[in-house]
């Protein structure tokens, strides 16, 4: 057999024996009775050697371990931000080697492009808010609930965009300040028309007001990180809360001389 061939019959021993996460090249090196660099020159990393050897089993785990890899990553960004996180801590988190998400996402750049990505409900907010027969007030609180839902199924985002406004990144600058631009956007449009209809007060200042609103509804998030700090008793709910800061919302904008 050629030294390529020992490796390969090694290397297909091992992974059946131990599985992927069990293997190292340093296993199939010893196995195959060659150095772990003749492993590396052949096949190149672990992941390599894996899909070259079972590309159907690596077909199907490639969704489940960019998975693995973004949830690692959000973990990770929330908790310490863009700068103070390497691709060897997110390698070491997920439990994958840095070549690894070098396959999968090119770079920390990417991975980080990839994640912010995830704030896709509030340009389902966007696109909801401008294809639909809504009125300024039920635009006002549709916000809401596109938030509450972004919350749910990515609960570091809001962590993560905490970190941006103390230490903003070039790649947040690329996606993320154009899609809160968005938001506002449409925002501004239905208190301006509220305010030209007279359902809302002439006085009011749009911008201020919509920043006002979105902070009212993030404070919600922040403030549960804030009863975990502090051990807070009290229960709030999601929607007493909701339905608390779009009534105070509601009372403080609307036009009192309309009723």
């Amino acid at each position: 057999m050629t030294k390529k061939e020992l490796i390969r019959k090694a290397a297909i021993q091992i992974f059946r024996e131990k599985g992927y996460s069990g293997t190292t090249l340093r296993d199939i090196s010893r196995e195959a009775g060659v150095s772990v660099s003749t492993v590396s020159y052949y096949y190149g990393s672990k992941e390599n050697m894996y899909k070259t050897l079972f590309p159907e089993d690596m077909a199907q785990q490639e969704p489940k371990r960019r998975e693995q890899i973004e949830n690692a990553a959000i973990r990770l960004f929330a908790l310490k931000g863009y700068s103070d996180v390497s691709i060897r801590d997110i390698g070491k988190e997920a439990g994958v080697n840095s070549a690894a998400i070098s396959y999968y996402f090119g770079g920390k750049r990417e991975l980080y492009s990839a994640i912010l990505q995830k704030g896709r409900a509030l340009l389902d907010f966007v696109e909801q808010a401008a294809h639909g027969d809504h009125t300024p007030m039920e635009i006002m609180e549709m916000y809401s609930r596109f938030f509450y839902r972004l919350m749910k199924e990515h609960p570091y985002i809001l962590r993560i965009f905490s970190w941006e406004m103390i230490h903003p990144t070039d790649v947040f600058a690329s996606i993320g300040k154009e899609r809160f631009a968005m938001v506002l956007v449409v925002l501004r449009g239905a208190l301006t028309e509220g305010i030209e209809e007279g359902c809302f007060r002439k006085d009011l200042k749009p911008t201020e007001v919509c920043i006002s609103w979105a902070g009212m509804v993030a404070y919600y998030y922040l403030m549960n990180e804030i009863k975990k700090r502090f051990s807070l008793k009290e229960e709030i709910t999601e929607d007493s809360y909701m339905h608390q800061a779009f009534d105070v919302l509601m009372n403080g904008i609307k036009n009192k001389e309309i009723g």
